[in-house]
């Protein structure tokens, strides 16, 4: 209608008013400048900022490089004593599985004979007899150096009683069951293999003998079950094992010591 202003409706916005080009009676021609200076409709552009802020992000997190820590292997983990953890290196700890020998030395270390006298005590009734024999082990093992578990479990499985008399059918006498015609061979305090210490000595010298002339623990073990073709003792080939996982055992126990300290 002429003299009246056009009125354009936008969806989602308010009315605005627009006139024709040329100045008409009654009807006011907008200014070009406020009409290019009309504010962004904020309800229509808030949807694409979230999605390109989310796609923004999205991005981030894939372009980051993930922090990879390689975790110890869970399998043939022995338990870790407390205050052994906290004396550890915090790196060596992060990268590498504790080395069960290197953890029995430690014990050994800061308890001396007393972890092993304490699993010996439980297999006789006399105390100073396990003392004597754990203190002998730990002597004889820091000789060759060997951990004391591997000694204690040729003895366990020698003379699983600790029967210092003991002399087997074939004349192997004592704890570790030592042959006769070993006595006086090593320089050992005492020839007298029904002795303890004297015994032990024997024992271990012997064991050592064969370590380092064969250079593995389960051939030296054979030979000192005197299974070298396998005919001299039945079922001779199963020592190795057998002393092995006595040994095993042993470490177990001496292992959970300082935790009950």
């Amino acid at each position: 209608m002429p003299g009246t202003c056009c009125s354009l409706l936008l969806p989602g916005a308010t009315p605005i008013s627009q006139c024709p080009p040329r100045r008409q009676e009654g009807c006011i021609q907008p200014n070009p400048l406020q009409s290019a200076q009309i504010p962004p409709i904020a309800g229509a552009r808030r949807p694409f900022l979230v999605a390109l802020a989310l796609t923004a992000l999205m991005g981030a997190v894939e372009l980051t490089p993930p922090d990879r820590r390689d975790a110890p292997p869970f399998a043939g983990m022995v338990p870790v004593a407390p205050a052994i953890l906290s004396a550890a290196p915090a790196t060596h700890l992060a990268t590498a599985t504790p080395d069960s020998a290197a953890l029995e030395r430690d014990i050994v270390a800061r308890y001396a004979h007393q972890p092993l006298a304490r699993l010996l005590g439980s297999k006789t009734r006399e105390p100073g007899m396990a003392n004597r024999i754990a203190r002998a082990l730990v002597k004889e093992a820091k000789r060759l150096e060997v951990e004391p578990s591997l000694l204690t479990g040729v003895l366990l499985t020698e003379n699983t009683r600790l029967e210092v008399d003991a002399v087997s059918s074939q004349g192997a006498i004592g704890l570790m069951q030592v042959m006769q015609f070993h006595a006086g061979e090593f320089d050992c305090e005492s020839d007298d293999l029904r002795d303890v210490e004297a015994n032990i000595c024997h024992g271990a010298h012997v064991f050592g003998r064969y370590l380092k002339r064969t250079g593995n623990v389960k051939r030296a073990l054979l030979r000192y079950n005197g299974c070298v073709r396998g005919t001299n003792t039945p079922n001779c080939g199963r020592y190795p094992a057998k002393v092995l996982r006595a040994a095993h055992q042993v470490r177990h126990e001496l292992l959970k010591y300082s935790t009950t300290q």
